[in-house]
């Protein structure tokens, strides 16, 4: 585990925070999304006393301290140290991007890819040539099972090709998939991978791969080519509530809305998990505690709704993704989460069966979610343009809506419909 604040021209050794319109931003990267509930009542501790007690937990199965304060950064650097949070190298830390499917080590039909990440981080760690790479360029081990990775944005993926320990390659922007590769041979494989990237001169695979064609670059790396496309995967789509996973293990979990917990929350749920145990953070907004029987699950989900918690699919912030927008996100221009649940309930009157139904993003950036949405909210200077069953970079049906028409606009929409 380890913590990256990201802003240049921070000295080496410290934290390099992000600055944000609600203080500075602290964000810490936890091997194979592992949150042992000790840390995470410590966290929460540090959340309240350095920052302003807001939690974000990202895309890419991250944490976020917000609001921190800059006089506090010296003191949460040595508590974040003791924790074992920081890594030593800056330039490592920026690249240590790697996600394992949430479910690895519980689910016994996803393949655990925990090693491999571990393996994985310390290769970016020791290998300076590779810290060459960019801050945002992300790895993913999807060991497949209920809820695989698929849908996760990273540059370089590897999927579990069966039950003996092998994997296939996939790359970002590509549909192509490699021939089977050995456990033992996947992270160098990775590596070779992110060493073309790195002398190609582009930041993100995706880039690379529209550039050269997914053959050009698995061949450049020595990686056999499959003779069929990657083959599709219809997973259970992950969602808030109890997950019998055998008969002795069972997953509460817990989502977060709009991706978002507070101290005091956070801090509960820790303790109620009990020492020695171990959450899982993923990228899609859910916290998973993992219980023993029952009734210790149903003892947390309870505990979660009295927090005010989504604990069911069928609560309204489990359709709804939006980013942190304005104040708190200096490139927001409207207050997205405000104007979402204001307008849901027109939305979800539409009847749209896939999920997310409303995406509301504050900028074009469109951070929080980049996929099909039944509408999507995009602002510009402080007004909205709708995208009806799309994403945010699909042509508008509206430009420039007030944020106090949304609901009429949408209606509007239905009637023509």
């Amino acid at each position: 585990m380890s913590a990256t604040v990201l802003r240049k021209g921070w000295c080496p050794g410290a934290l390099r925070p992000m600055p944000a319109g609600d203080g500075l931003l602290v964000r810490l990267k936890l091997t194979a999304g592992e949150l042992a509930a000790s840390s995470a009542v410590a966290i929460a501790e540090l959340a309240g006393e350095h920052g302003n007690g807001s939690i974000d937990l990202t895309r890419r199965a991250n944490l976020q301290i917000r609001g921190v304060r800059e006089a506090s950064l010296p003191e949460l650097t040595r508590a974040l140290q003791s924790l074992g949070l920081i890594d030593d190298s800056l330039e490592a830390e920026a690249i240590r991007n790697v996600m394992v499917s949430p479910l690895a080590g519980f689910d016994l039909s996803c393949t655990d890819g925990r090693d491999m990440a571990r393996a994985l981080e310390d290769r970016l760690r020791q290998d300076k040539r590779l810290h060459g790479l960019s801050a945002k360029f992300g790895f993913g081990i999807d060991g497949g099972g209920i809820w695989p990775l698929d849908a996760t944005n990273m540059d370089i993926g590897l999927r579990a090709a069966d039950d003996r320990g092998s994997w296939t390659v996939q790359l970002a922007g590509s549909e192509l998939s490699s021939a089977p590769i050995a456990g033992g041979q996947a992270v160098a494989t990775l590596m070779r991978l992110a060493a073309a990237a790195i002398e190609s001169g582009l930041p993100r695979m995706r880039e690379l791969v529209a550039r050269d064609g997914g053959h050009a670059v698995l061949a450049r790396a020595g990686v056999a080519m499959a003779t069929v496309e990657r083959p599709p995967n219809n997973p259970t789509p992950a969602a808030a509530g109890r997950l019998a996973l055998s008969p002795d293990l069972l997953v509460a979990a817990i989502g977060l809305p709009f991706g978002r917990i507070e101290a005091s929350q956070l801090a509960r749920l820790g303790e109620a998990t009990g020492q020695g145990m171990t959450l899982r953070l993923t990228p899609w907004r859910l916290l998973l505690v993992p219980c023993r029987d029952t009734v210790g699950a149903t003892t947390v989900l309870e505990l979660a709704a009295k927090l005010d918690l989504v604990t069911t699919a069928a609560d309204p912030r489990a359709q709804i993704a939006a980013c942190t927008g304005a104040p708190a996100c200096p490139n927001g221009t409207t207050p997205t989460r405000e104007d979402a649940l204001r307008v849901y309930e027109r939305i979800a009157a539409r009847g749209s069966t896939r999920s997310p139904r409303l995406h509301v993003s504050g900028c074009a950036k469109s951070c929080a979610h980049s996929g099909f949405a039944g509408v999507t909210l995009i602002a510009r200077d402080g007004r909205y343009d709708l995208v009806l069953n799309g994403t945010a970079a699909d042509p508008p049906a509206l430009t420039s809506i007030d944020r106090r028409n949304l609901a009429a606009a949408i209606a509007k929409l239905d009637e023509r419909s």
